[in-house]
């Protein structure tokens, strides 16, 4: 018959449980290079909406086939670690509720920008727009998902941080 663990042995063992996970979470950083091209590419696609008027026929395309490819790359091993992911998330870490609000609040800011930008005619705003938008994913992108990670981490706690109830 197995021997039962003590209580400080048990204890210990879900502490180095949390410690890894804890770690894998801070693994989540991605290369900050993927954050400047997905910035340049943002950037470019607004602007060539002042710039190219003749591109709308073909930036469309180019953006899908750009996501869809960052988006296989991160499907495969070899291709996440070239993109600066180590580990992959545990999509049951995001509790649906979570993700369907997530969802919900990019498609109403999302939404938001677009009848912006519909309405107001400013010169050159899809370049100022794609500039602002760039600045900001180079400066907090990383933020942004260490944000995310720790919103997992609570999520896995039931509210509290790092496990503690």
């Amino acid at each position: 018959m197995a021997e039962q663990p003590s209580p400080e042995e048990a204890a210990r063992a879900l502490r180095d449980v949390d410690h890894r996970r804890d770690q894998a979470l801070d693994e989540l950083q991605g290369a900050k290079w993927v954050d400047v091209v997905f910035a340049l590419v943002v950037f470019l696609y607004l602007a060539s909406a002042d710039f190219l008027p003749s591109a709308a026929e073909w930036k469309g395309l180019v953006l899908a086939v750009l996501v869809v490819g960052y988006v296989l790359m991160l499907r495969t091993r070899r291709g996440s670690a070239v993109l600066g992911h180590r580990v992959r998330m545990d999509k049951s870490a995001i509790r649906p509720r979570f993700a369907i609000a997530l969802v919900f609040v990019l498609v109403c800011v999302a939404a938001a920008v677009a009848l912006a930008l519909l309405h107001v005619q400013i010169p050159y705003g899809n370049t100022i727009l794609g500039a602002v938008l760039a600045i900001v994913l180079i400066g907090f992108g990383q933020h942004l998902r260490r944000g995310l990670a720790a919103l997992i981490r609570r999520s896995r706690s039931g509210g509290a941080p790092h496990g503690h109830a």
